[in-house]
């Protein structure tokens, strides 16, 4: 009757035990897959920031002071934000530099610079993303 009980003690602790292990192993790996998927995110945002600011400056070189419809500083601002969708991004973010003159003789270039700040998740760090894109208008 004795060794009944025992085994079963045994068993209970043994029980015990592995629920404590798994709950710190549980905790490790959570807090790598978490980890993971934020420096993901990060690099997802770089990503859709630099294809923002490519798009701008296209924008900005086929609409140069010289085309038909010559486009603005809001209207390209405009463009970078519509190219990156799932991003927090907004119009003060965008920078952009470009020859808004129509009486250019000398090829100038368009420039478009996007900055972004990306807070990680599990720390109070705060990164800026930054992003160029630079093309020669020669309309």
């Amino acid at each position: 009757m004795t060794t009944r009980l025992s085994v079963l003690n045994r068993r209970r602790r043994q029980a015990g035990q592995s629920l404590i292990e798994f709950a710190l192993s549980a905790m490790i790996v959570l807090t790598a897959i978490i980890s993971i998927m934020n420096v993901g995110y990060g690099v997802f945002c770089y990503h859709t920031i630099a294809y923002a600011a490519r798009a701008a400056v296209r924008y900005a070189v086929v609409r140069g002071p010289n085309s038909p419809s010559p486009a603005s500083n809001a209207l390209i601002q405009q463009v970078a934000v519509n190219a990156a969708p799932g991003v927090n991004l907004s119009t003060s973010n965008v920078t952009v530099t470009w020859p808004a003159d129509a009486k250019i003789t000398t090829m100038k270039d368009a420039k478009v610079v996007i900055s972004m700040p990306y807070s990680l998740y599990l720390t109070p760090v705060t990164m800026t993303l930054t992003s160029t894109a630079q093309m020669l208008v020669s309309q």
